[in-house]
Order: structure tokens, then sequence, then C-alpha cells
């Protein structure tokens, strides 16, 4: 099949990677894969193996699915020649009253929540495509114990976007430092404009941090199996699938995490902990984790385990089987 999807360009976002991770797989099992963006320019941070093209390029190239998640590229859909027209909800704030007009628009769901949603909102039923991560690509935590060195507490350090929550994974650390816990920030996030820059310019921590930035993605088990624990407190009325969460799930990180786009990842207690967005939920429970190496470790190992259900393998070839 000759599949494809609309993407704003190939900078580091977690719905870009989504396609350039799928895409992938679909080419290992056989299928052309199309990006198609405004200027037609790879990911230099990714090794991606499809096929890039310019919004201009989509008349000449018949597709039997192509994607988007941006409801302005509804136009585009639309005049596509494409079998399948699919939207895939990601946000779940997103405005889609328009998309919601043309029924021969598919909709997909990149959760149960965001399923729910719009099951609930809009009375359509999605196609529930969750995941997803590439499991193989990460190695899992061997090591749970913490002697002689600092409690590494890992968290998305995305400073530009509020709703990933940064400043109150920042405090938590903060006010436990404060308190005598021999604690240390580990912050990573990649550059994607010049407001970024800015604020990590700006950025301070009254406690022990390291903030990394452009990692190597293919280098990413490095970075996440530094850390102890890892925690998020995005906004739960935005987000519909963590990436960030899946990712440190597959290298057998303990999470603390809010709702936010971890529905079908996160069992409490079981594969990490749910927290309530306040600082002092979050404090309290990495003091849990800083005191408790086996359950540092029972949630680690679960974790990985999870997270292998939702690997964009699976939820590939779901997919394809859907599209026939």
């Amino acid at each position: 099949m000759k599949l494809g999807v609309l993407l704003p360009h190939t900078k580091l976002y977690g719905g870009v990677k989504r396609f350039l991770e799928l895409g992938n797989i679909f080419v290992e099992k056989g299928h052309e894969f199309y990006v198609f963006t405004p200027d037609g320019t790879p990911p230099d941070w990714f090794p991606y193996r499809g096929k890039m093209a310019l919004f201009a390029d989509l008349p000449k190239v018949e597709l039997d699915a192509l994607w988007t998640t941006t409801p302005s590229d509804l136009p585009m859909l639309l005049q596509s020649s494409a079998r399948h027209k699919i939207f895939y909800h990601v946000r779940i704030k997103e405005n889609l009253s328009e998309i919601m007009k043309h029924s021969e628009i598919e909709l997909f769901a990149c959760s149960s929540n965001v399923y729910r949603h719009d099951l609930k909102k809009f009375g359509r039923e999605a196609f529930l495509a969750v995941g997803g991560v590439t499991v193989r690509n990460y190695q899992p935590k061997e090591d749970y114990q913490v002697k002689n060195r600092p409690f590494v507490v890992m968290g998305y350090g995305r400073l530009a976007e509020s709703v990933k929550g940064t400043r109150y994974v920042v405090s938590a650390c903060e006010r436990l430092y404060r308190r005598g816990y021999n604690i240390k920030l580990l912050l990573f996030d990649t550059h994607t404009s010049d407001k970024m820059r800015q604020k990590y310019e700006k950025f301070k921590c009254s406690c022990p941090y390291e903030f990394v930035l452009d990692h190597p993605f293919e280098r990413n088990s490095e970075l996440f199996n530094r850390a102890d624990c890892f925690v998020s407190a995005e906004n739960p009325k935005y987000s519909g699938w963590n990436n960030t969460v899946a990712e440190a799930m597959a290298c057998g990180l303990p999470i603390i995490s809010t709702k936010a786009g971890t529905a079908d990842l996160l069992i409490d207690g079981f594969t990490g902990i749910r927290s309530a967005r306040w600082v002092f939920c979050f404090a309290k429970h990495i003091a849990r984790l800083y005191d408790d190496e086996p359950l540092r470790r029972k949630l680690g190992t679960e974790a990985r385990k999870h997270i292998k259900d939702y690997d964009w393998e699976r939820v590939a070839d779901k997919i394809l089987k859907h599209l026939g």
C-alpha cells in the first residue's frame, strides 16, 4: 500500500515522531510511506526511511491512506484521492467541529481517553490506534540501587509549553532538597525555536540539576537510564498520549505521572504512581520512591512489560489490518 501523512514540519515533537516511527515500520513491512510537509525537509534527528514530499506534490501521489493530526489540513485531506482519509486525534482540546461535518473522514484515537472523549462529545466511535513506542530501541534499566550518589529525578524540560508541567517537577525537587534529600534533577529537551532557547537560558533551579539539550535521539536509553525515576506533570486536559512516559517505561523506569496521556499506560501501584497535579503530591511520591528500592524495581519492571502491548509494531499491524 501507499500511505502518507501531512505534517507541519519534521522537528522533534511527539506528533511528528509518531508518524516517523510508524512510517519506518510500514516501510519494513513492504509498504511505501510519504511524509508531506510545506518544504519537504527530512528530519535531522531521526533515521527516517520513508519518502519526503511537498504539500504541492500531494495530487501527484495516489495513496491508499492519508493521515493528519492538524484540523487546518482538512482542505488538503478532502482534496486527496486517498481511499482512507484519516484524522488521527492526538490533542484533546483541539476544535474538531469542521472535521466532524465530514462523514468521509475516518477518526483514529491515539488513546482510550481520546476515544471516550470523541464518543461522548461527538457521538463518533474512533478506531483505537493506541501507542506507541518502538520498545526494541530502548534498553531496560538493570540497577535500581542508589549508593553514595544523588537520587536522580528525570522530567521533560519543555519550558516553553506550560502544559508539560516542568515547573511542578522542578519545585518538587527543590522542596525535597531543602528538606535534606540527596536529590538531583535531570531535565531534557531539544531546541526547536528561539522562544525555547530563551527559556533555557533563563532557567534556574535551587537544587542540583543537569539540563541536557539536543541529546541524540538514538541514544535516549543512555539518558533515561541515568535516572532513578521519571516524573510527568502534564495537564490532563490537553494530552492524549504521553510519549515521554512511554519512553521511560520502555527503559524500565518507575513512573510518577498525572492522568495526562497515561490512561492506557499507568496502572496505579503496578506500572507507576498516579499523582494529582500539585507540587506537594509529586514531592510525596518522589520521597516514597527515594526510600523504597524494591518498589522502584517492581514498578520499573512491570512498566517495561506493560509498554510492550503498545509497541509501534503491534499498532502498525492493527492499522494495516484495518485499512485492508
